[in-house]
């Protein structure tokens, strides 16, 4: 665990690393026989264990398309962003999981107000005596490998122990770029929510890890069956709560994180393959150091779409139809 003040870290690098982080469904768990509480709930007991909603194990090429917007505020200032980046993730078999390569092909936009303007990251970065950071560039130049299971939820020690990462730089990140969202864990009945038993997960921050309980719905709004494709509409809402003490050079520290979002996935039944992510997360954090006690809130916003197989090269040397040949006879 990294402890509290040993690494220089702004704060704005930290709350873009939350506010990225928690844009894709973060989500796992096991199923339980109780019934969820209010409405029209599908028992667990009869749930399943979702064998319709998985990635396809023999591997798969996705070209995404992702545009994400997010707000800071804090005690220490104010912030806002736009990105939009086009990617490409390719997974192939990895020891019974899928071994996931992304890299940007495209960094379409970034622009950034406030505590997320690019030079204002580099000089505050500099000021407290760490690397400076070049946000456009590495978001431009974002690649990365990571191992998940066929739900889409990923292998943390697996994702370590990867040839790729080994030289890594710690620095180095992709802004949850090339994160694809999580599958429903359970069966599920159109018009029926599930509500999965209350589980225990941690958020890793730079300092230390907060642990969290976490609750979590899913809803299969319909499946569409007009274009000769089944498409599922899945709802999935997440709400996450927790405090910790993490012990640091000066003294301790108190931090409490609270979190929820909500998001809409497009889910091709047969290709096995997402075709769009759209929602929200929120995440407020308050660190209580004494007199360096932080308290912050983010609000992010995403679109993500998904297409099947690499992008097409552009024909840049094509010749157009009508210039003529080299070699054509003067007329």
């Amino acid at each position: 665990m990294t402890r509290l003040g040993n690494r220089p870290l702004t704060i704005a690098t930290l709350i873009f690393a939350l506010a990225l982080g928690a844009s894709a469904c973060d989500k796992s768990g096991e199923t339980s026989s109780d019934p969820g509480e209010g409405g029209s709930t599908q028992s667990l007991a009869k749930a399943g264990t979702g064998e319709a909603y998985t990635y396809p194990s023999e591997g798969f090429t996705l070209t995404s398309t992702v545009k994400i917007k997010f707000e800071i505020s804090s005690n220490q200032g104010q912030g806002a962003a736009e990105l939009s980046a086009r990617s490409l993730v390719e997974g192939t078999p990895h020891n019974g999981a899928i071994k996931i390569h992304g890299q940007v092909i495209e960094l379409i936009d970034y622009r950034g107000s406030g505590s997320m303007e690019p030079e204002f990251m580099k000089r505050q970065a500099e000021e407290n005596g760490g690397k400076a950071i070049d946000i456009v560039e590495s978001l431009r130049t974002a690649e990365s490998w990571m191992v998940m299971d066929l739900k889409g939820d990923s292998d943390d020690d697996a994702t370590e122990a990867l040839a790729e990462n080994q030289n890594s730089d710690d620095d180095d990140t992709d802004f949850g770029l090339f994160a694809l969202p999580d599958l429903p864990p359970v069966d599920l009945e159109i018009g029926q929510k599930v509500v999965l038993p209350t589980r225990d997960d941690e958020r890793q921050l730079p300092f230390g890890a907060v642990p969290l309980e976490i609750d979590e719905t899913w809803v299969l709004r319909a499946i569409d069956e007009s274009d000769g494709r089944r498409i599922a509409e899945l709802d999935v809402t997440i709400e996450g709560s927790g405090a910790t003490t993490i012990q640091g050079g000066q003294g301790d520290a108190t931090v409490s994180m609270f979190e929820e979002a909500a998001f809409t996935i497009y889910y091709d039944l047969d290709a096995r393959l997402p075709l769009s992510l759209t929602g929200y997360s929120a995440n407020e954090t308050a660190i209580d150091a004494g007199p360096e006690s932080i308290t912050f809130a983010v609000n992010n916003e995403i679109e993500a779409t998904y297409v099947a197989g690499a992008p097409e090269a552009p024909a840049d040397d094509a010749p157009a139809d009508d210039a003529p040949a080299d070699d054509a006879p003067p007329s």
